[in-house]
């Protein structure tokens, strides 16, 4: 038996091996320099997820606003516990803006407005844990809460919130927070400082209390452009788990489809652990049933947090119903936890078709979205998926099976609303060699295109790539490789088949000598390497890892957080070993 193993281990290595002396000098069929000579780069230190799917709660402020009590907040972690949204996935209980009472000016602590919170926030949060749940709370990135910002044009009623904000005061208010017992911290920017945000989340980890940071950079700030990092001010994957990304959300449906749109030229920004919030869910406060269900899908589709915003104590039997659909919260809370991106190929128009991968191998789930103002039929057609032979459909919301699909599957949609689908079939799997000319089976580029560089020239693209021209860094000319300008991402299917990932990373020379970018592989949602910022000054680095076991690949080029101008960057000579 000792032999027989030893025998195992040695051809093993010898396959490893082989594969890689092949690709290295010319007996690929996709490349001859698919594996580089360079030493494999140690990288930074790597970054652990923290929370691996988007949050689920409940915030006061869309219902209430600055009438929020204790009395009611008591009240919906009572409804919440009882009415099927906590075994549905609902965790958190937020009190938005208008809670504190005022800072003591010699601990410098926070305290709770002592009429409509008269207990204070610990008993409070004790009252929510009582009830299972998780508890959050609001503070701001200024001076002022944002009703203090505003109290001049509010009601009298409106506690002022002046001298509240966690403004130089992040790691005494992280540390009050830790004390109470909070799970959730929700910070506005309020016409504050953009470094709070950083030095709040340093705050909660010396607490070394676990707190979800929820920021929102755009209340009061009428300078951050839409798309949150474009000037390179603020990159919040570096330091929140959560970031909004527009203004206030509105109970209608053009308010819900102009997020959508945002959420969509964001999703490059999106890393495993970090989410692009779409604001709480509106769901249940005026629209149509339609439109409640087509804003609740595509937030589950968009893997935002789910934060009802309704009164959940005097909820409708729909919209108990909405919120607590399994088969809509298994989309949002899947373990791979990516964001939608538009079909381009099936949309036109108001009709459209948003689509991505879920954990299990072969799967899509598949928004049709009608934003129009009739009912329409809308086709998805799996060629554009990327997936082969016949293929299981079900509609995920109602449970109905759809049965077996071939080329295409059309679904009349009503106006204003969505029809979400799941189908099961076969996707592209990675073959051992050059990973260049491979199939992705999610890719999002905020500007530009994938460009792919295979050999022997001629040979197929990736589908959804264009033609590169030539894989240049340092002066060095790859055969073959993969060009992106970042932020992008790219995920492949490796299925457990595959033992090593390689490429040769650096700043193209279309970057012209400037840019500056970071480099990330992940496999699983579980991050094997971090370059820390390359510029067109760092020499050519070599990324080697094991992949053993693991089902997915994703890689990613991010902002070195000084805009993204220049930030035109290579995978050179990518390559995959796989059985």
């Amino acid at each position: 038996m000792r032999s027989s193993a030893r025998s195992k281990v040695i051809l093993t290595f010898l396959f490893v091996t082989l594969s890689f002396a092949i690709a290295g000098c010319g007996g690929s069929t996709n490349s001859d320099g698919a594996v580089s000579s360079g030493t494999p780069d140690a990288g930074v230190a790597l970054a652990q997820v923290r929370y691996a799917t988007p949050p689920m709660g409940w915030n006061s402020w869309n219902t209430f606003a600055c009438k929020n009590t204790e009395a009611t907040v008591k009240a919906t972690a009572d409804a919440i516990a009882s009415n099927g949204m906590a075994a549905a996935g609902y965790r958190y209980v937020t009190v938005d803006d208008c809670w504190v009472g005022g800072r003591n000016p010699t601990t410098g602590q926070l305290y709770s407005n002592a009429t409509t919170f008269p207990d204070g926030m610990q008993a409070l949060a004790d009252y929510v844990h009582g009830k299972g749940l998780r508890f959050g709370i609001y503070t701001s990135a200024g001076t002022n809460t944002c009703a203090g910002l505003s109290h001049g044009t509010r009601p009298a009623s409106y506690p002022l919130g002046v001298g509240s904000g966690s403004l130089g005061h992040e790691s005494v208010d992280a540390q009050t927070f830790a004390n109470w017992g909070v799970d959730y911290v929700k910070i506005d920017y309020c016409g504050g400082n953009l470094s709070a945000f950083p030095a709040m989340r340093a705050g909660i980890a010396a607490t070394g209390r676990p707190m979800f940071l929820s920021i929102n950079p755009y209340s009061a700030n009428a300078t951050l452009p839409t798309n949150f990092a474009a000037d390179g001010t603020l990159y919040v994957p570096a330091y929140a788990d959560m970031s909004r990304i527009s203004q206030d959300i509105a109970p209608n449906f053009t308010s819900v489809t102009s997020i959508i749109d945002i959420s969509a030229a964001d999703a490059a920004w999106a890393v495993p652990g970090y989410y692009n919030d779409m604001d709480m869910l509106e769901v249940g406060n005026g629209m149509s049933a339609d439109q409640d269900t087509a804003h609740f899908i595509m937030w589950a589709m968009m893997s935002s947090g789910l934060n009802a915003g309704n009164d959940v104590t005097k909820q409708s039997a729909a919209t108990q119903a909405l919120l607590t659909n399994a088969g809509i919260i298994s989309v949002n809370q899947d373990a791979l936890a990516l964001q939608a991106v538009l079909d381009t190929a099936d949309s036109a128009g108001s009709l459209q078709v948003w689509t991505k991968p879920l954990s299990a191998t072969g799967t899509r789930a598949v928004a049709l979205l009608n934003r129009g103002a009739t009912a329409a039929p809308i086709t998805v057609n799996l060629a554009n998926l990327g997936l082969k032979g016949t293929v299981q459909a079900s509609n995920l919301a109602t449970g109905a099976t759809l049965g077996a699909v071939t080329t295409s599957l059309t679904q009349t949609v009503p106006a204003t609303g969505a029809v979400l689908i799941e189908l099961t079939g076969t996707d592209p799997q990675v073959v051992n060699g050059s990973l260049a000319g491979q199939n992705w089976i999610w890719s999002t580029v905020q500007s530009g295109t994938v460009a792919a560089k295979v050999f022997p020239a001629g040979s197929s693209l990736p589908a959804g790539a264009s033609a590169a021209a030539s894989i240049v860094t340092h002066a060095k000319s790859y055969v073959d490789g993969l060009t992106v300008n970042a932020p992008a991402q790219l995920v492949y299917r490796l299925d457990g088949h595959c033992s090593t990932f390689q490429s040769d990373i650096g700043l193209d020379a279309a970057a012209q000598g400037a840019g500056s970018v970071d480099y990330q592989v992940w496999a699983d949602n579980v991050e094997l390497y971090d370059s820390g910022t390359v510029t067109s000054s760092t020499p050519i680095k070599t990324v080697r890892v094991g992949v053993t076991g693991r089902k997915t690949l994703r890689l990613v080029v991010t902002d070195g957080q000084d805009g993204v101008t220049h930030d035109v960057a290579d995978w050179a000579n990518p390559s995959l070993v796989c059985s």
